[in-house]
């Protein structure tokens, strides 16, 4: 097969099923967020492709990226509500239990930096999903921890989806 014709095939396929673009958007921004299965769910790279396939059949950038933002500020909500919930117990749930590490250098994050670690913390690997769980711990105020879950959920979604409308443009 020639890439002219894997290429037809793709935004054919892009092309029929681009009503599920957003729903995927926000699965994977929800999933980001979340320990464990962030690890396992490649979500920034696959925005960048989503982002790319989505603009290559006409789709507006907007809804995908609202989409992608609220469910990555969802993931981050559960997290945050998981910390602020169990507190000293999450230590005691599997994946922490066996990576006490990874919430150690997420908390110090936390202590340090504050609201500026859930903004910054959403383009880090580590510690995308564990400084919500270190700001639920330490009882972050619920309001100041969704301004900057918001503020980083909209950035990151955004950097990640962008370029894929921007490659549209430099093709057209």
């Amino acid at each position: 097969m020639s890439i002219e014709a894997a290429w037809a095939a793709a935004t054919a396929f892009a092309k029929t099923h681009i009503a599920w673009a957003e729903p995927i958007v926000f699965a994977l921004g929800f999933a980001e967020g979340i320990p464990a299965l962030s690890f396992f769910v490649p979500s920034s790279a696959l925005f960048l492709a989503i982002g790319g396939a989505h603009s290559a059949v006409g789709g507006e950038f907007w809804m995908l990226w609202l989409a992608a933002s609220c469910g990555a500020a969802l993931g981050d909500y559960a997290t945050y509500s998981l910390g602020r919930w169990l507190r000293h117990d999450v230590k005691r749930l599997r994946y922490f239990a066996v990576h006490p590490e990874a919430l150690e250098r997420a908390h110090a994050l936390f202590e340090r930096w504050g609201a500026l670690a859930v903004i910054g913390g959403k383009f880090t690997g580590f510690a995308r999903p564990l400084i919500p769980v270190a700001a639920g711990i330490v009882a972050m105020p619920l309001p100041k921890f969704v301004a900057a879950s918001a503020v980083s959920s909209m950035a990151w979604a955004a950097v990640f989806l962008a370029p894929g409308y921007g490659l549209r443009f430099l093709v057209d």
